[in-house]
């Protein structure tokens, strides 16, 4: 005998439902995907190198983003140098 919550309902002895039929994936999904698994061989090597190839953009964008900030601080610090009247040297 199983042992079931009080709260639970009864298990049903009617089978259930079929799910409905999938559908299958837009042509703008399903085409990039089957070129490139026609053009890229398979395997590590590939898995491999896009793991490099997308490492390597978020350091770029990690670098600009330090960059950035760098550029924009000293901007603000050459506006504020130029407002009080001192001359700031570069």
């Amino acid at each position: 005998m199983k042992l079931r919550a009080f709260w639970r309902n009864p298990a049903s002895a009617e089978p259930l439902a079929a799910p409905p039929p999938r559908r299958l994936d837009p042509v703008w999904i399903e085409a990039p995907l089957t070129m490139l698994s026609w053009f890229l061989p398979g395997g590590a090597v590939v898995v491999g190198a896009l793991g490099q190839f997308m490492l390597a953009l978020v350091l770029l964008m990690v670098a600009f983003g330090v960059w950035l900030r760098l550029w924009r601080s000293r901007k603000k610090r050459r506006a504020m140098g130029r407002a009080a009247g001192g001359h700031t040297p570069r």
